[in-house]
């Protein structure tokens, strides 16, 4: 992920101004929030939670005063966006709802990430421990990455949200979603007239990782690429902000890109499919050694792209005769 701290000013086609708020929602991880001057004023995410990141995210509005001229501070803010579950773009709302009052606003397939959060926490953990067992991983290896995906994450707080949303005009403003699930359940893409908040769903550099919709359901590579393919018939769009790394003056030639990238790692992982192979071995062919939480992001690839595969018919599990026996056995797949 290629990080990007500088705080910059966009104005829309309508005349509306945005901000990008830079701010490490963990150790070398630069989460882009957005504030809009629209009314009311709406901040587009909150980044981590943690106690340097709401720090980062107060001093981002000290440096659009300075370096702008701006006069909205955090208590200005009247309603806050999260465009998707993920904790690195939600984590901050207790903080930011506490020090401004606003209301927040979720799309609905994501709403329980932040309301019922241990809940969503507990099931998505025991779908992950699930797909990981079959993955053909050790026990013990298996224990340490469902420890580390809790990590960061025991420490949120429950909140109740105030409105969700589905498609087209969000509640008060001028903001319109586009809903992109895929890499998550209720990811949007908001638009400000030619401008277009792809918070995870384009990035400039990299492709946001996917997850197999065994484990979440909205998830998984055919619902990420179906979403980029809608993403990409929106028209008037001028430049498009992500939820990391720079903005993107074309976006729907990014968008191609990574089409591209996907269909490529398809290939690929089809090819080390010619002989009976567990989502581990494969992973291990695609990424090579990985160290740490590394490890679990490069099975969670992996394992959304043979099921992708395999639900189109291009993979067969072979020892199917295990899965008769034996509750939830390390299955083998090959491709036909």
């Amino acid at each position: 992920m290629k990080n990007d701290k500088t705080v910059r000013k966009f104005v829309s086609s309508g005349g509306v101004t945005a901000y990008k708020l830079p701010v490490e929602a963990f150790e070398n991880h630069v989460t882009n929030c957005y504030l809009v001057m629209d009314d009311p004023i709406t901040l587009l995410d909150t980044a981590s939670g943690r106690d340097s990141a709401n720090q980062e995210l107060v001093d981002c509005f000290c440096r659009i005063r300075e370096e702008f001229g701006e006069k909205a501070t955090l208590n200005d803010v009247g309603r806050l966006i999260i465009t998707h579950g993920h904790v690195d773009h939600f984590g901050g709302v207790n903080f930011v709802a506490e020090e401004s009052g606003c209301e927040i606003g979720i799309h609905e397939l994501d709403l329980s990430v932040v309301q019922n959060f241990k809940e969503r926490l507990l099931v998505t953990s025991t779908n992950l421990h699930f797909f990981l067992d079959r993955s053909g991983l050790s026990e013990d290896r298996v224990t340490k990455l469902l420890n580390m995906n809790k990590w960061s994450k025991d420490s949120f707080k429950p909140r109740t949200v105030d409105f969700t949303f589905e498609e087209g005009c969000v509640q008060g403003g001028q903001l319109i979603a586009h809903h992109a699930p895929g890499h998550c359940p209720g990811q949007v893409c908001l638009q400000l007239d030619d401008i277009l908040f792809t918070a995870d769903h384009v990035l400039s550099h990299i492709t946001p990782n996917q997850a197999p919709e065994a484990i979440t359901r909205y998830t998984g590579l055919g619902h990420y690429m179906e979403s980029l393919r809608k993403i990409r018939k929106v028209e008037g769009i001028r430049i498009g902000l992500g939820g990391h790394e720079e903005d993107m003056e074309d976006v729907a030639w990014r968008i191609d890109d990574t089409l591209e990238f996907h269909e490529g790692r398809l290939k690929k992982t089809l090819a080390l499919l010619n002989e009976p192979s567990t989502v581990a071995e494969v992973s291990l062919g695609l990424f090579g050694p990985r160290e740490k939480y590394h490890v679990l992001l490069a099975m969670l690839e992996t394992g959304a792209h043979m099921e992708y595969l395999y639900e189109r018919g291009q993979l067969v599990v072979t020892n199917y005769e295990d899965v008769d026996k034996e509750f939830n056995p390390v299955l083998k797949y090959q491709a036909v």
